[in-house]
C-alpha cells in the first residue's frame, strides 16, 4: 500500500463535511451513497446496519510504524458514515484483543504491507485496494454519467490499478492500461479485453477518462487535460502537475483515505450482514 504521510491526512476530520460537500456536488452521491454504490448495496439497508455497528482501529506499529493521525482519519471517517468507532488503547496484538474484548464486530488494522477491515462474526476480510478500486471506479461513473462502452485508461498496474481494470470490467468499461514496469502487464492483454498502452504520451492523448492509480508524480500534464477530461485518482502522489490540476477542475475526484475507507466499512459491515450477523450486535 502507498505510505501515507501525517501532512495529508491531518485535516480529514475537520473537512469531512466539507468534503461531502463537495463529492455530493460533483457526483450527486454523498460519501455513504458512493459507497454503497461501490459495493453494490441499497444505502437504506447499510444505513440500518452502520447504526448497529461497532468499529475498532487498532494501532499498528511494525515495519515503519504509525502514521501520525492515521488511526484518528480511519476512526473519524467510520463515524462519519454513521457506524460508532473507537481507536484501541493499545497497539499491535493486544490492540487487537481491546478491540474483541469490547464486543467490535468491525476491526481496521494497517501495516506496511496491508490495511484490512476484518469482519470478526463473518471471518470476512476487506482489502484496502480492493475497497479503493471499487470506491474510486463508482465515483468515475458517477462523475461522468456512465462508463458502459467507454474507453477508460489506468495508470498503473500495481495493487490498487490492477483491481480497477477488474471494477472497470464489472461496469462494463474498454479499459486500457499502462504501467512503465512491463512485469506488471504481462499478460493483461491476452483473453482480458484489456489494451496494453506501451507509450504514455499516446496513451493519454487519446483518453478522456483517466484512473490514476501510479506513484508517479506529475506525469499528467497540462496538454493531456481536454475539455471532456475526467480523472479519479486514488494514486499518491497526485499524477497531476499544477497546470493540469487547474484545467481539469472539478472533473477530478481525488483524496488520501475517505473513498477507500467509506468502501471498506460498507464492505466490512455488509459482509457481516449477508452471513446473517449484525456487527456490534
Amino acid at each position: 500500500m502507498t505510505r501515507l504521510t501525517s501532512e495529508l491526512i491531518r485535516s480529514i476530520k475537520d473537512d469531512l463535511v466539507f468534503y461531502d460537500s463537495e463529492i455530493l456536488r460533483k457526483t450527486g452521491f454523498s460519501l455513504r451513497q458512493l459507497a454503497c454504490r461501490a459495493a453494490g448495496v441499497g444505502e437504506a439497508e447499510a444505513h440500518k446496519s452502520l447504526a448497529k455497528s461497532l468499529v475498532g482501529v487498532v494501532p499498528v506499529t511494525s515495519g515503519e510504524g504509525m502514521i501520525e493521525g492515521f488511526c484518528e482519519a480511519v476512526a473519524n471517517i467510520v463515524s462519519h458514515l454513521g457506524a460508532t468507532s473507537f481507536i484501541t488503547g493499545s497497539s499491535d496484538i493486544a490492540g487487537l484483543a481491546e478491540a474483541i474484548e469490547r464486543a467490535a464486530g468491525v476491526v481496521f488494522l494497517a501495516d506496511d504491507d496491508r490495511f484490512i477491515a476484518l469482519n470478526l462474526f463473518s471471518r470476512s476480510v476487506v482489502d484496502n485496494s480492493e475497497a479503493t478500486a471499487k470506491g474510486y471506479v463508482a465515483a468515475l461513473e458517477a462523475l461522468t454519467g456512465g462508463l458502459k462502452d467507454r474507453p477508460v485508461l489506468v495508470l498503473g498496474a500495481g495493487q490498487v490499478g490492477g483491481r480497477v481494470l477488474d471494477a472497470l470490467r464489472e461496469s462494463g468499461a474498454r479499459a486500457s492500461v499502462f504501467d512503465p514496469d512491463p512485469k506488471k502487464i504481462r499478460g493483461l492483454g491476452t483473453g482480458t479485453g484489456i489494451a496494453v498502452e506501451d507509450d504514455l504520451e499516446s496513451a493519454l492523448n487519446k483518453h478522456s477518462f483517466l484512473v490514476d492509480a501510479s506513484p508517479a508524480a506529475g506525469v499528467i500534464r497540462e496538454r493531456h487535460i481536454k475539455p471532456d477530461t475526467f480523472i479519479a485518482a486514488p494514486g499518491l502522489p497526485l499524477g497531476l502537475c499544477p497546470g493540469a490540476l487547474v484545467r481539469v477542475g472539478d472533473r477530478l475526484i481525488h483524496d488520501p483515505l475517505q473513498i477507500g475507507v467509506a468502501t471498506m466499512l460498507i464492505l466490512a459491515v455488509m459482509g457481516g450482514e449477508k452471513k446473517g450477523k449484525i456487527c456490534g450486535g
